[in-house]
């Protein structure tokens, strides 16, 4: 039987980058823990390592959240077995590539784990943030949705979906106890592929470049505060202003230029099949793996 008077955050994608260092910052915080990821992603000795470290309670679950059936499966078992009061969307899946390139289960997994799962995952665990004093929801967008990004296609359309979701959630609930916050990164420095992808970039892009630990500190400490939009980095605040102020036809020749020039130099290692080299929250299932530079 759950605890009422033990408090869990919830966090997807856990395994590694941005979501192992949500992890890590939450622990330090002493908050206690549900982690999930794909299976065989060493999950098991992060909880353990969390626990030692930072003497919180922590726990996992391994599962596929492409999976309808496996999404609402792990909100029952959260719900029956923990009393959550934070969760923190963070699973997704990104790439840069032609769109005639990416196959069909690639497009269509991107669209399941980055909308599917995190929509349903929020309806299924509000009822249960909504029995706390104080509850967080925190979902993670990108600069990404502030524009068409050519060579990216889908995941800055479902990236647009979480911020725009995001926000009318929070409008829906603002006279409820639960607070409701996006993150909206820059590129996030996650893992060698993505290194390769930013060496190929701009300088001034370059300058935009944060670590996972240094926007899930941010993030936290903002969503902890009631922050609705946040965007991590004064370079990535002065990027989303341009963004904003420039015609969506010059930012969609600026992107062209970018992504274009990724795609030739990097050989598309976004569309490689390689999981040795891919962070599990980037790779939905056993047949679709992409490398994410967030942002």
């Amino acid at each position: 039987m759950k605890d009422p008077n033990s408090q869990y955050t919830l966090i997807t994608g856990a395994s590694t980058g941005l979501g192992k260092a949500f992890a890590q910052e939450c622990a330090q915080r002493k908050m206690n823990l549900i982690l999930s990821s794909l299976p065989n992603e060493n999950l098991e000795d992060l909880t353990r390592q969390l626990r030692q470290d930072h003497g919180v309670e922590v726990f996992y679950k391994e599962t596929d959240l492409t999976n309808r059936l496996a999404v609402e499966e792990f909100a029952q078992w959260a719900t029956t077995n923990f009393s959550v009061n934070t969760l923190i969307n963070n699973a997704g899946i990104g790439g840069t590539q032609h769109f005639i390139d990416s196959t069909t289960t690639y497009l269509d997994d991107m669209i399941q784990l980055n909308i599917r799962a995190m929509t349903l995952l929020t309806r299924l665990l509000l009822p249960s943030l909504k029995q706390h004093k104080s509850a967080h929801i925190l979902n993670v967008s990108s600069l990404a949705a502030f524009s068409p990004v050519p060579y990216k296609t889908i995941y800055p359309a479902t990236k647009a979906f979480i911020h725009h979701f995001t926000r009318g959630l929070e409008a829906e609930l603002q006279d409820t106890n639960v607070r409701v916050s996006v993150l909206n990164p820059g590129p996030i420095m996650t893992n060698s592929d993505v290194s390769k992808r930013i060496e190929v970039q701009s300088f001034y892009i370059k300058l935009s470049i944060m670590t996972p630990e240094e926007v899930a500190r941010i993030a936290i400490k903002k969503m902890l505060r009631g922050k609705s939009v946040i965007i991590p980095g004064i370079m990535n605040r002065l990027n989303a202003f341009f963004i904003r102020a420039v015609s969506e036809n010059f930012r969609i020749s600026v992107g062209t230029q970018i992504f274009k020039r990724e795609n030739r130099k990097t050989h598309n290692y976004e569309g490689t099949r390689n999981r040795s080299k891919q962070p599990a929250w980037q790779q939905p299932d056993q047949k679709a793996a992409a490398s994410r530079l967030q942002g």
